[in-house]
């Protein structure tokens, strides 16, 4: 009887240590991962491409398991199982699409081979043991993916407002926008040297940032860069991003009062 209840209570031990295992790389990605960046950095396509291995072969844990229930069909802990892997890979592209490459991308790899584990672990088991461990993993799955959907932003379009030099010796209003594909006015002051002008929109949009367009009054011009210039976020975070300029990267100020 002992070594019966040892044979029994190991599949249980196995999916509450894959769970344990599943969550902490959860939290570590969650800590690590920066989802407030404008700009991702991927640093080459190796990463990306990595990803998007590991994602495909957890895509296939579904197809793997219904082919196995066919010949044990009271193996729910490999559906569930095999349900939290599922919910994992969009959640992990989207994270991937909102901080880019970084130390988290070693959790999420820990988590994705332990998921996929503890699926092929729960078919090989053939239903021997409770599945609430591997329901319990598919419900944080699905919370996980609500939170990364949550943590995935559109292109930073909010141009109207101050943004300054760190040192402010150059700054740039732009006031609200008159329409959806239109601008409005700016005050582009560096040192001594102030010029106005209208800003617009690029359109039609040439890239997956928003861009905006300086039209310039030559006669009054700080910048030797044509009659027109073409500015774009280039960093920072949500809270403060940063507008690139021809020579200059200015930050946008949060607490200042618009123009």
């Amino acid at each position: 009887m002992v070594q019966e209840g040892g044979f029994g209570r190991r599949p249980a031990v196995v999916s509450w240590s894959a769970f344990a295992g599943m969550v902490a790389g959860l939290v570590g990605t969650f800590v690590w991962a920066d989802t407030s960046v404008l700009v991702p950095e991927f640093g080459g396509m190796f990463t990306p491409v990595c990803v998007a291995l590991l994602g495909t072969v957890l895509a296939c844990m579904p197809l793997v398991v219904a082919v196995q229930l066919r010949r044990r069909p009271r193996n729910t802990a490999a559906v569930w199982w095999a349900g939290a892997s599922a919910a994992l890979v969009p959640a992990f592209l989207m994270v991937l699409a909102a901080a880019g490459a970084g130390t988290w991308l070693v959790c999420c790899v820990a988590v994705m081979l332990v998921s996929c584990a503890a699926t092929l672990a729960a078919v090989r088991g053939e239903g021997r043991g409770s599945p609430r461990a591997a329901q319990a993993a598919t419900a944080v799955a699905l919370l996980v993916l609500v939170a990364a959907a949550g943590s995935v932003s559109g292109p930073y379009t909010d141009y109207p407002g101050v943004w300054t030099t760190p040192q402010d010796t150059a700054s740039l209003s732009l006031t609200e926008p008159q329409g959806s594909e239109q601008g409005g006015q700016y005050t582009l002051r560096i040192g001594t040297c102030t010029e106005r002008g209208g800003w617009a929109f690029d359109y039609p949009q040439t890239s997956e940032s928003v861009l905006i367009w300086l039209n310039r009054d030559e006669a009054s011009a700080c910048l030797a860069d044509g009659s027109s210039i073409l500015a774009y976020i280039a960093g920072g975070t949500r809270m403060a991003p940063i507008i690139q300029l021809p020579g200059l990267r200015l930050t946008k100020q949060s607490g200042a009062r618009r123009a």
